[in-house]
């Protein structure tokens, strides 16, 4: 097998020459797909996969609790072949959360591209439960989309149903963060860059006594990005960083209230203690520049701290209020997506891991 070929081209192209060469006739009955994976050597994603790229070129049918049948020169002329036209292959697409913040442009651009390539996105949400995007990435597994963008959940340890995935060539890329010393194609922004950019920003704007309010990473490469993009950033204007409010990971149990209160008391005792020494804060994620403000504006001194941070709010009134780095969502669509495809195709990728820049955007007042 050349280093390009997934595993599941390898069956595929087996069965395929046993069926038009006639070793295995119309009508025929496959084996289970268990018997099939240790025939040759590989998983029971890599064999679902090959059944069903056969069965979108008509050459077996797929009946469910019964088996995979070999059809017939009628059959695929017939009924089968235009039952096929109508059924649109699907991409399955698991985020751990979307908001106005970050997400909901980009499921719609890959909706979009998806639809224009002849596919149907199927979007989940694991709201970073781990249990539950294992149990996703099962359930799109057993409705066999042609393959899956993850946005992981955040974990100590690497989610062994995304390592299977990977392990059997299962077409798939991940968004958002990638997976350390794992061959799997990734798309993110760049956050050290972007964290850089805002940290030069404060800094210019002589506003030197800067702090990092970000969240406890938990294994996320995001998160590990942009705290090395902001002491970077102070290391490269020549500045020394305040102490930092690191603040404890939380699940998305209610993922409209991520933050609240939790977060807020943790960074309104942050800043009783430090705001004296205080002028500029980067916030690693925007749902921890609200609480930021919201604590600042209790502690009635918002105007002596200027907080920036990545992502902003861009629906309602007065779109955005902070200086932010905005996460280029329509880019990393098409980035994830193209690539995406490519492997659905079967086609050997040029490089794995893709950094987007972001789009820095100063507050209105500042422009």
């Amino acid at each position: 097998m050349h280093k390009e070929q997934y595993l599941y081209r390898t069956v595929y192209d087996d069965l395929r020459k046993k069926i038009q060469e006639g070793e295995l006739a119309a009508g025929q009955k496959l084996p289970p797909e268990q018997e099939m994976s240790q025939t040759y050597g590989v998983s029971a994603i890599t064999v679902k996969k090959a059944l069903s790229m056969l069965a979108a070129d008509d050459l077996v049918r797929r009946v469910r609790g019964k088996g995979s049948f070999i059809t017939g020169e009628e059959e695929r002329k017939g009924g089968i072949q235009s039952r096929g036209k109508e059924k649109q292959p699907l991409i399955g697409a698991i985020f751990e959360h979307i908001s106005s913040s970050f997400g909901l442009e980009l499921l719609y651009e890959m909706e979009r591209i998806a639809r224009q390539e002849g596919y149907r996105l199927f979007p989940c949400f694991s709201y970073g439960d781990r249990k539950l995007e294992t149990e996703t990435i099962r359930c799109l597994t057993d409705m066999e989309v042609a393959g899956m963008l993850i946005m992981p959940a955040h974990g100590r340890h690497y989610s062994r149903e995304i390592l299977r995935l990977v392990l059997a060539d299962f077409p798939v890329v991940l968004v958002d963060k990638k997976m350390e010393g794992i061959a799997v194609a990734s798309v993110r922004t760049n956050g050290e860059e972007a964290m850089q950019q805002l940290v030069h920003y404060l800094a210019e704007r002589g506003r030197k006594q800067i702090a990092l309010v970000t969240v406890e990473e938990v294994g996320t490469s995001t998160l590990i990005e942009r705290r090395a993009g902001f002491y970077q950033g102070m290391e490269a204007e020549g500045l020394i960083p305040c102490p930092e409010c690191r603040l404890p990971y939380l699940n998305y149990e209610n993922p409209f209230q991520v933050y609240g209160e939790v977060y807020r008391e943790q960074i309104r005792q942050y800043l009783k203690a430090w705001r004296g020494s205080l002028n500029g804060i980067v916030c690693a994620e925007y749902g921890v520049a609200m609480e930021v403000t919201a604590a600042l504006k209790e502690l009635d001194c918002g105007d002596a701290i200027e907080v920036c941070c990545i992502d902003e709010n861009y629906i309602g009134p007065g779109q955005y209020r902070l200086t932010h780095v905005k996460q280029d969502e329509k880019k990393m669509a098409g980035c994830a997506m193209d690539l995406l495809l490519k492997k659905i195709r079967g086609e050997e990728l040029e490089k794995e891991n893709y950094l987007i820049p972001g789009i820095f955007r100063k507050r209105p007042e500042e422009k």
